[in-house]
């Protein structure tokens, strides 16, 4: 066995049990085996999850679908606005990290975390998502699915102790077998994994991620039987000219992903300046308002997975869609979801691109048959928008292509798709856009397109600035003794510690000066009994973006650095201080 073999297999560093210490295999054997075992959990998860949603969907309404939603019945516009609590509640004290967009979040803890999640990340977003998307919030399961696979796929690799190396590449994986589940395609999955979440193509990479995505489309299949993601219309180009029109469609698209992305955008920073609302309350403000949307348009609410499917039916003229419903489905979309996404509530926005796409498209061919009667049906044009509006929001032109073709099973549809995406990429490129996953991240300090922001906030991590020798005070020293501590100490704060030496709260000037109004006898009170314990930690991987937020969500000065496998092990402190001494050495680099 090799030396790069053996450090593998041995990573565990005298773990209690590490299942891979006990069998001898080669290194990319081992990948591959915990590749199935990801496949599968994601895959499970992915069946659990859905059954979530369901059972908060026929919980809260007796019809089985969102076109039926409200039926008159007035007091379901609340519904919306209770899943949005809810959920608010569960990822404001569960995990925060949980909230709004699942891919960028997946790819956030790739770039700048190794690819670590906590375990509570995936039991916070699919508690929070089936809330919201259960309730009648315009979200779909595609995001928080990609981000349950990613921390599946993440969890498992830590409790191996997998290194670094190769963590990143099979919580990829995870979340591609998520996302084969959800859509039944293994191909576009991997394509995903590999063009989104990597952006790197390797011979290993691509094997571990093909395995996971086929064993996770596998598992769906078991669980929830063969049927296809959605219901494909009869495809065919009548006249070469007709790539005339599939030209315009891109323009077309160009523009409207441009502006759902825009104004997803702009609903997300206008409830983050809403500083007085308790962050619970918001995604709760933006579901009351989908369901006042929801009363008077239904079909926006929800995922849209049933009026896509409606409207792409061979027997479309069964249900008529005219026009100007096209119109009011697509605008009204747009609004819903950038509502319940830009509110913070739980979600993925990849079957709402759907939904837009199919309804543009939809619109476009029924304008194009007024003038040419004898092109393709509109299904064909809806189909093909579904693609162009997918592949600008999440910048994935391959991934839409693949995808596409893996739904419909048909050749036929590349054509056009091909040429149709190419127009709506160069078209949004044009305007600046970088899909809705860039500019998401690009406020977090990650460009998707090349190197990372300048500004040191954005793109310095927290052990380049953190202090490494702390000093600690145990939770059983007196406040008195505190205090003489801090009059001779320059600190004003101390993290506090058990008896373990485990991190326990964070005590400050701030509660000893509370002890003192409270006229509390310090000499027989304990730090214990003051101190904060809902103090915020940072992983030595995060930005400072990250840890200046958590100041500000938690009003304090300092933030505690722990480790990532071990959150009550310190390993450094950040203050203010550092964070402006970060801010002046990087600018006097660049004087």
């Amino acid at each position: 066995m090799s030396l790069r073999t053996k450090r593998f297999l041995l990573r565990s560093r005298k773990s209690s049990f590490n299942f891979i210490n006990l069998v001898t295999l080669s290194e990319e054997r081992t990948l591959m085996l915990l590749a199935v075992v990801i496949g599968l959990s994601s895959g499970i998860s992915a069946f659990l999850f859905k059954h979530m949603i369901d059972g908060v969907h026929h919980f809260c309404c007796e019809s089985g679908g969102t076109g039926n939603f409200l039926s008159g019945r007035w007091y379901r516009i609340f519904f919306p606005a209770i899943g949005g609590l809810l959920g608010g509640l569960v990822i404001y004290y569960l995990a925060k990290g949980a909230s709004g967009h699942g891919v960028a979040e997946s790819i956030y803890a790739l770039r700048r975390k190794g690819g670590r999640s906590k375990a509570r990340v995936v039991i916070a977003k699919s508690i929070a998502s089936a809330f919201t998307i259960g309730t009648g919030g315009s979200a779909g399961t595609e995001g928080p699915t990609i981000q349950i696979g990613s921390a599946v796929g993440s969890i498992i690799c830590q409790w191996f102790k997998v290194s670094n190396t190769y963590l990143k590449t099979l919580t990829a994986a995870g979340a591609a077998a998520g996302l084969a589940a959800v859509f039944n395609a293994p191909i576009g999955a991997v394509i995903f994994a590999m063009e989104v979440l990597l952006r790197e193509f390797t011979t290993q990479a691509f094997s571990v991620v093909v395995f996971s995505s086929v064993i996770g489309a596998v598992t769906s299949h078991i669980l929830l039987g063969d049927n296809t993601f959605l219901p494909t219309p009869s495809f065919g180009i009548e006249h070469p000219a007709e790539l005339g029109l599939y030209f315009l469609l891109g323009i077309v698209a160009a523009l409207v992903s441009t502006g759902f992305i825009k104004n997803l955008l702009w609903t997300e920073e206008f409830f983050e300046k809403l500083k007085k609302i308790p962050a619970p309350l918001k995604p709760m403000i933006g579901g009351l308002l989908v369901g006042l949307m929801g009363f008077f348009v239904p079909k926006v609410l929800g995922a849209g997975y049933f009026e896509v499917t409606d409207i792409l039916l061979p027997d479309r003229d069964l249900h008529p869609w005219g026009m100007g419903l096209l119109l009011l489905l697509i605008v009204g979309k747009i609004i819903a979801t950038s509502l319940t996404l830009g509110s913070g509530g739980s979600g993925g926005d990849l079957l709402p691109s759907l939904f837009i796409g199919a309804m543009m498209g939809s619109l476009f061919g029924q304008v194009a048959q007024t003038i040419f009667p004898n092109i393709a049906p509109t299904g064909a044009y809806a189909l093909v928008g579904m693609g162009l509006v997918f592949a600008v929001v999440a910048s994935a032109p391959f991934t839409a292509i693949v995808m596409m073709f893996e739904i419909t099973q048909d050749y036929r549809v590349v054509l056009p798709l091909m040429f149709s995406v190419t127009v709506a990429m160069i078209m949004s490129r044009q305007m600046g856009e970088i899909g809705l996953y860039g500019r998401v991240l690009l406020k977090r300090g990650v460009n998707l397109a090349g190197g990372d922001v300048h500004d040191p906030v954005m793109s310095v991590t927290a052990k380049e600035v953190m202090v490494k020798n702390v000093e600690i005070v145990g939770q059983n020293m007196t406040v008195e003794k505190l205090s003489q501590i801090i009059d001779q100490s320059h600190h004003t704060g101390f993290p506090v510690v058990n008896g373990q030496g485990e991190l326990s709260g964070m005590v400050t000037y701030v509660e000893i000066h509370k002890a003192h109004m409270d006229k509390l006898e310090l000499k027989n009170t304990f730090i214990e009994q003051i101190m904060r314990k809902d103090l915020p930690v940072s992983f030595p991987d995060d930005v400072l973006v990250d840890v200046v937020r958590q100041m500000q969500e938690s009003k304090t000065d300092r933030v505690t650095v722990v480790e990532p496998d071990n959150i009550k092990r310190i390993v450094g402190l950040i203050t203010r201080a550092n964070i402006m001494t970060a801010y002046h050495t990087s600018f006097k680099r660049t004087d």
